[in-house]
């Protein structure tokens, strides 16, 4: 039987009930779900064993404030601290050709995962425009569906399949289940297919699509089984307003009144309404504040004020919202927030202390070459000896990438 799902992060359960030991996975997904793990969850990982208790750990609604160990966006981080996953092959949901510019996109996507130091050792293009690398504690390949289907692949792989990677609710269907029939029919992997995931519930695949789980089941002559799990009810008129679907406004006593039961997450995300539905600031901001008093400090919403006024060039308000979403800089959004805390900074004139924040920043996220070009270049114009350990990551992100991706 497959294992079918509802949200993604809810495999690592599976995988443990299916008895995973350091194996290699094969996931087709639109979205690669690899972010770090904040230092307190995998210290309570650490010490759980069993199927129930580390699914227990699982986040019961897909936002990251949420009490829980991993959710949707950071189970494979999960998989790794457990000792379930050691590799992890991602399919992108994407026809896009391998190019210098495609490679650029890639590695700026993955800029914002936290990595080891030695992480650029570890990264390389091959000869068909796969990306190969190590964070999160695992061994990294990125595919597109032509260089997953014309390079050789472990067939002992198992397979994982998000279904928003057929369909997504802006774009459509991208790709067909025949497309992915005969990619896991050439590297002998049909019959691993161990789990499925609708990602309805979290925004990803419209709801009308949920027949590919039978459909893909069928031609792999599977059955389904989807286990059950506690989860808090979907906000739904909330999701439905921050993804900028519905058809027009509503009430806002609606709002709160679904948003009540879930105290200063709810409260996080009717600042986020506000600031998406409004663009009220202010209102935003006291709402972070309010949630901040009550323990939760929303990286999502301080973010989200923190663009606003970057918009606006009111960048030392923006500095300040972007340095309370920095968090532990494990979640993509807490690292962006701390790179374009030090690009305000920048932008209000402190140049040294500029300088000082991109040097760290260049030095504590090697694949972000971003950051290391400016870095480098401040600190030429401010006549500051360049480090060796700067000068050394310009050169290995140029050969990743090609002249003019850093210095």
């Amino acid at each position: 039987m497959i294992a079918l799902h509802e949200e993604h992060g809810e495999v690592v359960a599976s995988w443990v009930r299916l008895g995973y030991r350091s194996e290699s996975v094969v996931c087709f997904d639109r979205h690669l779900d690899l972010k770090p793990l904040a230092r307190a969850a995998a210290a309570r990982l650490e010490h759980l064993d069993g199927e129930g208790p580390i699914g227990a750990e699982n986040r019961r609604l897909p936002i990251r404030e949420v009490a829980g160990s991993y959710g949707l966006d950071d189970f494979y981080a999960a998989g790794a601290a457990l000792g379930l996953v050691s590799r992890l092959t991602w399919v992108r949901a994407t026809r896009e050709a391998d190019s210098p510019a495609a490679r650029r996109r890639l590695l700026g996507a993955l800029s914002a995962i936290a990595a080891e130091p030695d992480v650029l050792d570890a990264t390389r293009f091959d000869e068909l425009g796969a990306l190969h690398t190590r964070v999160c504690g695992l061994d990294l390949v990125i595919h597109t569906p032509a260089t997953f289907g014309a390079g050789a692949q472990d067939p002992h792989s198992r397979v994982d399949l998000d279904l928003d990677w057929f369909a997504d609710v802006r774009t459509g269907q991208d790709h067909q289940p025949d497309e992915l029939l005969d990619l896991l029919d050439r590297h002998g992997l049909l019959g691993n297919v161990d789990s499925m995931t609708y990602s309805v519930r979290s925004g990803f695949l419209p709801e009308a699509r949920r027949d590919l789980a039978p459909a893909l089941a069928g031609a792999l002559g599977r059955g389904t089984l989807q286990r059950e799990r506690d989860a808090i009810p979907l906000p739904e008129a909330t999701f439905t307003a921050l993804r900028g679907e519905g058809g027009g406004p509503v009430p806002l006593d609606r709002y709160e009144a679904e948003l009540s039961p879930l105290g200063p997450v709810g409260t996080a995300l009717l600042g986020l309404l506000h600031l998406r539905t409004s663009g009220d600031v202010d209102q935003a901001g006291r709402c972070w504040h309010e949630a901040a008093e009550a323990g939760c400090r929303s990286s999502w919403l301080a973010y989200g004020i923190g663009l606003s006024h970057y918009r606006t060039e009111s960048f030392a308000a923006a500095g300040e919202w972007f340095c309370r979403a920095t968090g532990e800089r494990t979640d993509t959004i807490e690292v962006k927030s701390s790179f374009l805390a030090a690009l305000c900074t920048l932008r209000t004139g402190a140049y040294e202390e500029a300088h000082r924040a991109l040097l760290e920043f260049a030095g504590s996220h090697p694949l972000h070459a971003d950051a290391a070009r400016l870095a480098a270049g401040l600190g030429d114009r401010l006549g500051i000896e360049r480090q060796p350990w700067l000068s050394r990551q310009i050169d290995a992100q140029q050969q990743l990438l090609g002249k003019g991706a850093a210095g």
